[in-house]
């Protein structure tokens, strides 16, 4: 199943049962989420867009599947004992009621995370660029790559695994590999343009159309392509717990209270705190920040508890 362009046509596609389950889905979901919220097919799932993704669905055989993220399923934890889950996906089964509230707590839980997330504006340098962008549609024709829509971008796939995409930037015109690590680099010419957060993603950049060569970028493309059949991927990382260190971990020892209460916390709402005071660059901003989540974490709370609903 994947001639669809919308999610009504996605649900329209299944069993009488499986309908009637997805659409109960779509409906908490819809009831949920902002009301600035999008909706989309991304990877082939119906999706809702929230300065960024902020959650897939999909009907398997077995199993309703919902995919919030890593971050979400660590969060709620305790509350997925009763069924399957792994790094990124939760799995319902079909003949069980979808948990309402849950639901609509890991949605507001994402809110919390995307809210203030600026969303790309890829199309802000798109006249600047445009004899580049005609270089690169010419080009890519005569690849066997797929064209799908990702993150509100046109993204060229094989097998249904990302290969390259491109835009305009303000100094430069980018083509991003997404295989990159992988690829030999001939050229030398390849960045990682989010040095520590990109592993897999490398750019190559020009500032002028007539850099761009076709065939040298055609064989980057095949290498990318090549890396796919062989399987190479960087595997994503398992949960990282992260400990309490410095003014945070003096001020759990000095306050006993507070330390029992935060060590009842899940590992992802002690990771939240952890990560909160780091963040801070200021020893003066740190402490300031210990005051504001002490009564949070004495009241058993995460630090966006308060985004979730009742």
């Amino acid at each position: 199943m994947n001639n669809f362009s919308n999610i009504a046509e996605y649900i329209s596609g299944f069993s009488d049962g499986q309908k009637m389950l997805l659409t109960d889905l779509y409906s908490i979901i819809k009831k949920h989420v902002p009301k600035e919220t999008t909706e989309k097919i991304s990877y082939g799932m119906p999706t809702f867009y929230y300065n960024g993704n902020l959650i897939h669905f999909a009907m398997y055989k077995n199993h309703l599947g919902i995919y919030p993220g890593p971050d979400a399923i660590e969060e709620f934890q305790d509350q997925l004992t009763s069924v399957k889950t792994s790094k990124g996906a939760i799995q319902f089964p079909l003949d069980q009621l979808l948990p309402e509230k849950l639901i609509a707590n890991i949605i507001a839980y994402n809110v919390s995370k995307l809210k203030d997330k600026k969303a790309a504006n890829w199309n802000a340098y798109n006249d600047k660029w445009t004899d580049a962008e005609e270089f690169m549609q010419q080009l890519i024709v005569k690849t066997n790559l797929d064209k799908a829509i990702k993150w509100d971008k046109e993204v060229y796939t094989f097998n249904n695994k990302n290969v390259i995409a491109w835009g305009g930037f303000k100094d430069f015109f980018s083509l991003w590999f997404f295989n990159g690590v992988f690829l030999s680099d001939p050229e030398k010419v390849l960045v990682n343009a989010s040095d520590g957060k990109t592993k897999s993603m490398r750019q190559w950049r020009f500032t002028n159309v007539d850099d761009m060569d076709e065939k040298k970028i055609l064989s980057y493309i095949n290498e990318s392509i090549q890396t796919i059949k062989d399987g190479k991927e960087i595997k994503a990382d398992v949960f990282e717990e992260k400990k309490p260190e410095g003014i945070f971990k003096d001020f759990l020892e000095n306050n006993i209270d507070v330390k029992n209460a935060f060590e009842k916390l899940t590992k992802g709402k002690q990771k939240e705190y952890v990560v909160y005071i780091d963040e801070a660059k200021q020893e003066k901003t740190k402490t300031a920040r210990l005051e504001k989540i002490k009564e949070l974490i004495l009241q058993n709370k995460g630090l966006n508890d308060k985004y979730k609903t009742k």
